[in-house]
């Protein structure tokens, strides 16, 4: 005992030492020494807690802050940590001698996405617009290989315990879904609130905080300046200008893309009847009545975007959960949901009806954003049948179509696969859509063979997950968002650590 507290008084004594130093070289020098030392510390901890620090990065990808490079380059701090911890990740692993990369569906298809891409860099005119796009996928995708490999640092994932499955103490699914829900109620209350303050002190100063602050900060000057003067932050409802749910993003579509990934994981496990097991953590994703105020806040915040898409991908997304999940269902929660739908249908046909003519004006071809969004698929489909095998080169579709157009100007064909296909050929549109088919394939097998609802809630989650995401893939792209990738990368990485783990179980 005294051999302890002499430990503890030379910790605390070494403690105020490095303190009353550091001190002394900021008071001397100037705060670059405390960043210096700051970032000396923050690799120790990298090395010994990475997991952690992992945690920490999937929290912060959403709300991550924009560092303004040089002017005319914005670059999410995000896509730095991802490079930074891959690089830490390889080190260790090296160190350590357990380098492995998880050979399965997912993984080739990434890599062969990947290779193809780089490959139509050959034929881009613009040699650097093409690098700076490659660059997103380059410092995003190897999120993939970090979290897909943690499983493999000490038992696996799943275990088997009187016929259930629980998750062992060095799992990290339960956590990472943790980060996630997190990261999502806290930016669906923030649109949330942001949409409810026009109502109380108009829309002029609450555009304009998001301008002159939140653009800035989190979009950067030159892309933030970019949005601001093409905003699609209004909606015309009823003949009046409507401020829209953008929460953090830099418009509704993208985080109508966001809650998209997330809300079909949560209703679906809120559907199923926890196992014994639960999810070896205690954590929010236990408690169903947490779950539940998660749920509805996250699917007011969809509805608020008003984005038509994103309206498509609900119903695409959250019918696939129900009807994956509905011969699972008990008798009782079948009843809830039921009246639950009922007094949600009778809440927006009652709400002066302006999410229901919204969502019917998707139907009409005749509406100013629909003609134009017309228009767009129009150009995008003659592009890629006229360059259908190499694509224009990755980045340079604005600049096939307008010779003189900004890189930053918004000029695309407002259809994820024909977006694909016009930059990068139809290879890579094979790719990209072989990875989805075959991760919902595998999770629906998943979702048949399951002994457990702790699996097969999951897996359908992450079906109604990706069926959202692709359905909404109609009507915009969101693989250039440094956000919105990682997420969707976040969530093929649980789907891939899912569907190996329970392959070890069999």
């Amino acid at each position: 005992m005294r051999l302890n507290i002499k430990k503890h008084y030379f910790e605390y004594i070494s403690i105020f030492l490095m303190s009353v130093f550091s001190g002394l070289l900021i008071s001397f020098y100037n705060l670059s020494v405390l960043f210096i030392m700051a970032s000396i510390l923050f690799i120790m901890i990298s090395f010994k807690y990475f997991n952690q620090v992992l945690c920490f990065l999937i929290l912060y990808i959403p709300f991550q802050i924009a560092l303004n490079i040089t002017p005319g380059i914005d670059l999410a701090s995000g896509r730095i940590l991802i490079l930074y911890l891959f690089a830490v990740w390889i080190i260790k692993s090296l160190a350590e001698k357990r380098f492995a990369i998880k050979l399965n569906p997912q993984t080739l298809l990434i890599l062969l996405f990947l290779s193809i891409a780089c490959f139509s860099m050959l034929g881009a005119w613009d040699a650097e617009r093409a690098f700076r796009k490659i660059l997103v996928f380059l410092s995003i995708f190897p999120l993939y290989f970090i979290i897909t490999s943690i499983n493999k640092e000490g038992e696996q994932a799943f275990v088997r315990l009187h016929g259930l499955t629980v998750i062992n103490k060095n799992n990290h699914i339960g956590k990472i879904l943790n980060m996630l829900l997190i990261s999502g109620f806290i930016l669906s209350l923030i649109g949330i609130i942001q949409f409810a303050l026009q109502f109380f002190i108009s829309i002029d100063p609450v555009m304009k905080f998001w301008s002159e602050v939140i653009a800035p900060l989190f979009y950067g000057n030159t892309f933030g300046a970019e949005v601001v003067s093409n905003p699609s932050w209004l909606v015309n409802i009823g003949g009046a200008a409507v401020l829209r749910a953008i929460s953090l993003f830099p418009d509704p579509h993208m985080f109508s893309f966001y809650l998209g990934l997330l809300i079909p994981i949560v209703l679906a496990k809120v559907s199923f009847p926890p196992d014994k097991g639960g999810w070896g953590v205690k954590n929010i994703i236990q408690n169903n009545k947490i779950l539940y105020f998660i749920l509805i806040t996250m699917l007011l915040a969809e509805l608020l975007t008003f984005s038509r898409g994103g309206y498509l991908g609900l119903i695409a997304g959250v019918g696939a959960v129900i009807l994956l999940s509905w011969r699972y269902i008990s008798f009782n929660k079948k009843i809830i949901l039921g009246f639950a739908a009922g007094i949600f249908v009778l809440f927006i046909m009652f709400s002066n009806q302006a999410i229901v003519n919204r969502f019917l004006s998707s139907f009409n071809p005749g509406e100013g954003s629909n003609a134009e969004r017309i228009k767009n698929w129009s150009q995008g489909r003659e592009v890629f049948s006229d360059n259908v095998l190499t694509g224009v080169g990755i980045g340079n579709y604005s600049l096939y179509l307008y010779p003189t157009a900004d890189y930053r100007t918004p000029i695309y064909a407002h259809n994820l696969y024909l977006d694909i296909g016009a930059e990068m050929g139809i290879f890579a549109l094979i790719a990209w859509l072989a990875l989805i088919f075959i991760t919902i394939y595998q999770l629906f097998k998943l979702s048949r063979s399951a002994s457990d609802n702790l699996a097969r809630s999951l897996s359908i989650g992450l079906i109604g997950s990706f069926v959202w995401f692709s359905i909404h893939g109609f009507f915009d792209t969101p693989i250039y968002s440094p956000t919105i990738l990682a997420v969707f990368i976040i969530i093929l990485s649980l789907a891939a650590m899912v569907l190996g783990t329970n392959r070890k179980l069999r």
